[in-house]
């Protein structure tokens, strides 16, 4: 029996030894965990800047690349407008009359643009009941449109345009290129068609223009005009000088300084060794300076 009860005091002090052990490492466990907190929490911080750290990283990399850009700028932009001169570079082909030609030209390419050709279709479309009807004297297939360039008043180079009768269009072409190499001055160069066909408007803007189907002013005579044989050029610099009753008409108003041709001022046609009338006259172009009745200093053409 008292075997029994000493076998029962060693389980009982043994099982408290065993709760005691459980206790005690419970509360290492704890306290071990209550270690590990801080850790895991430097931990996280650690992260948390390494985070931080990468996205310091990002902004500096994109602020490098952002400068790399912009010390390139100025070459791509220049890349950039290079390319869209070249796509704003109109075709001097067909563009308006009038446009300046921004790049020099070597002769080659300048020739190039003096041409003559049939009526296109949307320069008709300009014409059609204006400088042009439908009429017995004169044919469409008869006529050329023709591009060409000049020297205008601001000295820089423009692109005209004229409609004369195709057996003088190789002469036209040929007079006014050497005009032009020779730097010699024209103001504008449109198709009366722009002015409505009112040859008055055209010369007031001083307009250098050839054909347009009408009768002389005053008279119901076809003007060598309405054939596309003649050309009026700087008209408002060399008027039209009448006398109904004998007394002098000068036309367009303003221009009644240019009438005295023993004066001196700029884009006069005259013989004294003017260009214009000598490369005119040596193509068999009469020149309305000559005329007895009345004095057209604008005009030249090819008579009958």
């Amino acid at each position: 029996m008292k075997q029994m009860k000493w076998n029962n005091s060693i389980k009982m002090v043994i099982s408290i030894i065993g709760m005691t052990i459980c206790l005690l490492s419970g509360c290492v466990k704890e306290n071990h965990m209550d270690d590990r907190e801080p850790e895991q929490e430097q931990t996280d911080n650690r992260e948390d800047a390494g985070l931080e750290e990468l996205e310091a990283w990002r902004v500096e990399e994109q602020q490098n690349t952002k400068e790399k850009s912009d010390a390139e700028t100025p070459e791509n932009d220049s890349q950039t407008d290079m390319l869209k001169s070249e796509e704003e570079v109109p075709d001097y082909l067909t563009c308006m009359s009038g446009t300046i030609v921004e790049q020099a030209l070597t002769p080659e390419e300048a020739s190039k643009l003096f041409y003559a050709q049939e009526i296109p279709e949307e320069v008709f479309a300009r014409m059609n009941g204006i400088s042009y009807v439908e009429n017995d004297d004169i044919a469409l297939e008869d006529l050329r449109y023709l591009r060409l360039l000049y020297a205008g008043f601001d000295e820089q180079t423009h692109v005209g345009e004229l409609v004369v009768h195709e057996s003088i269009a190789e002469s036209i072409l040929e007079i006014f290129q050497i005009l032009y190499e020779n730097g010699y001055q024209i103001e504008k160069m449109r198709l009366i068609d722009d002015y409505d066909g009112d040859d008055h408007a055209s010369i007031l803007d001083n307009n250098t223009s050839a054909f347009n189907y009408r009768v002389v002013e005053g008279s119901k005579t076809l003007s060598r005009h309405a054939y596309g044989l003649a050309i009026d050029i700087n008209p408002f610099y060399n008027p039209y000088v009448t006398y109904p009753d004998g007394v002098e008409h000068i036309s367009p108003e303003g221009s009644e300084p240019y009438a005295d041709r023993e004066a001196d001022f700029p884009h006069k046609i005259g013989k004294d060794g003017d260009l214009c009338w000598q490369l005119f006259s040596e193509r068999g172009f009469t020149w309305g300076g000559d005329w007895r009745s009345l004095k057209d200093y604008q005009h030249f053409q090819i008579s009958e």
